[in-house]
């Protein structure tokens, strides 16, 4: 429960940075799983970690975790230690990657200002070749992704069991 507090407080404070006021559901998370376990292995940076949703799910893939909110990163230290958590701007931690790599997005961009200083990112490292695949979701029916440069481009699942409800999007 302090969880969906912590968040829901973060939200308020900055709805576009958030996105939904409460934590992603086991559903979506299930679902973005299923859906990384569908593409090769390669090494895992999951960006927007906020308190772990998604990262319960994927912890067995040991993630690198990126994300920026000091308060959120306590969280994710004290539930996933075994993990490795760093408190940094996702933009300036993709820049340092040299090592190629799947990226799972925990911040639905459908509203968030940080899409466009994310885009140009993404779009060079995985001309690089450096990034092999991204996987998110979005609460838009839209590509969230598609001004990016990927050969495959889909939306994989809806989860109607989210709030609100979701696509995931695989990119490769």
């Amino acid at each position: 429960m302090r969880k969906k507090i912590l968040f829901l407080k973060k939200y308020l404070n900055n709805p576009q940075s958030i996105g939904s006021v409460i934590p992603s559901s086991e559903f979506l998370a299930k679902a973005m799983f299923k859906s990384i376990k569908e593409l090769d292995d390669t090494a895992v940076i999951e960006i927007g970690a906020g308190t772990g949703a998604i990262t319960k799910h994927i912890s067995s893939l040991n993630p690198l975790l990126v994300e920026i909110d000091q308060e959120f990163c306590a969280v994710l230290r004290k539930n996933f230690p075994h993990l490795k958590t760093v408190n940094s701007c996702a933009l300036e931690e993709l820049k340092k990657v040299d090592e190629r790599f799947g990226l799972v997005l925990s911040i639905p961009l459908i509203n968030n200002p940080f899409k466009s200083s994310f885009i140009p990112i993404v779009n060079t490292l995985y001309s690089k070749g450096l990034l092999k695949w991204c996987v998110m979701y979005t609460y838009g029916l839209n590509n969230p992704l598609d001004e990016v440069d990927f050969r495959s481009k889909a939306r994989k699942r809806f989860v109607l069991k989210n709030i609100p409800p979701a696509s995931v999007w695989v990119y490769s």
